[in-house]
């Protein structure tokens, strides 16, 4: 495997490392969304959503990261 490779397959299992985070942070964010304040609602929100977010962004490849640690390489 070339650099380019491997660093592409680390971006995606960083993914997979958000994608737990986020999804092991939802059972204890669901009971105090359902009975909490408008703000804490927003931020157990956040507490879900932006690791999710940020799971589905590197598990999809991250092209704007890989492009610029690895500008030469071609997409496939």
């Amino acid at each position: 495997m070339k650099p380019g490779d491997l660093f592409k397959l680390a971006v995606r299992v960083l993914g997979l490392v958000f994608l737990y985070r986020g999804l092991s942070a939802l059972p204890t964010v669901i009971p105090l969304m359902l009975t909490s304040a408008i703000g804490n609602f927003v931020i157990s929100l956040l507490l879900v959503v932006w690791p999710l977010a940020i799971a589905w962004w590197l598990m999809g490849g991250a092209p704007l990261l890989t492009h610029r640690a690895y500008p030469q390489s071609t997409e496939e």
